[in-house]
């Protein structure tokens, strides 16, 4: 029997990645999306597909739009104003609405997508069972949510997931990334202007990432946090110049220019790789070819 996953934010970034890699591995996914939203239309018409533009602030309703049982559920969907506290709390509620909504339904698992932000300004490696310190409304309504789903999904008898996103680049990405904004200065031979970028960091490529959450759905242990990342853990530094030397060799970037906070980020994926076998497959240099050069089917 097919495998039913619903998918909150599914035409987001994450989202449609996520899509896309559980069409491809035979999944039937149920899309919910933003009513109106433009990046509906990322999402093409698919025989295992079906698109359900319901807003979270209405997702209480979710049942009398999907009314078959799912195998499990992926919870992305977010207001990405991360500073204001008002509406990162209407994002907390509605999380915990969704669990309420799935459980009426009938939903085996669940895995809620939180964020590296949960972790805060940590120098250290960050594991997952570190106690998170996160310094933003953002950061503290993805920890609150974390253990508010948890003990609600067990009430509604279903199994819980959490996996905490580190830094994604791929198809879709917005082009406020850094990532986005280097590319595109590279192209119209502008030079960028960063921090030092001695701090540590870690890339991952969308459809890794797409692959490590479907990896959670089918073989995480309930009840457990992983980190979502390459494990690829070096200077910024050296992400940027790799790219640079990829797409304009004679370009420049001019480091130590930028007023910005550098926070490093150390993850772990020790847990994800034991627990579920998944490790990312697409190195730093493949993903920028293919998501910023054109000729390689790039898309930014």
């Amino acid at each position: 029997m097919m495998r039913r996953v619903l998918v909150t934010g599914a035409a987001g970034f994450l989202g449609w990645n996520l899509v896309q890699y559980l069409l491809a591995q035979g999944f039937f996914v149920e899309a919910i999306v933003r009513p109106a939203s433009k990046s509906n239309a990322r999402l093409l018409p698919h025989p295992h597909l079906r698109v359900v533009p319901l807003a979270m602030e209405e997702i209480a309703h979710l049942p009398e739009h999907v009314t078959e049982p799912l195998d499990s559920a992926v919870h992305l969907a977010w207001d990405p104003r991360r500073m204001d506290m008002s509406v990162q709390m209407e994002s907390l509620s509605a999380a915990v609405e969704l669990v309420t909504a799935l459980g009426i339904i009938g939903c085996r698992r669940f895995l809620g997508i939180g964020s590296q932000a949960e972790y805060g300004n940590a120098d250290d490696v960050m594991r997952e069972d570190a106690v998170p310190h996160p310094v933003t409304p953002y950061g503290a309504a993805k920890v609150a949510v974390l253990h508010l789903t948890r003990v609600h999904a067990a009430v509604c008898g279903m199994d819980w997931m959490w996996g905490r996103v580190f830094s994604v680049y791929g198809t879709c990405e917005p082009a406020t990334t850094l990532l986005a904004s280097l590319a595109a200065a590279l192209r119209r031979g502008e030079t960028m202007r960063m921090t030092a970028g001695t701090q540590m960091w870690d890339y991952l490529y969308a459809a890794d990432a797409a692959a490590a959450m479907t990896a959670l759905l089918t073989h995480g242990r309930a009840g457990e946090v992983y980190n979502i990342a390459h494990g690829d853990v070096r200077p910024l530094r050296s992400f940027t110049e790799e790219m640079r030397a990829l797409l304009a060799p004679d370009a420049v970037i001019a480091y130590g220019t930028a007023d910005r906070a550098a926070l490093s980020l150390r993850p772990t994926v020790e847990k994800i790789a034991v627990h579920t076998g998944w490790r990312a497959a697409t190195s730093f240099a493949e993903g920028v070819r293919r998501t910023y050069l054109p000729h390689e089917g790039g898309s930014i």
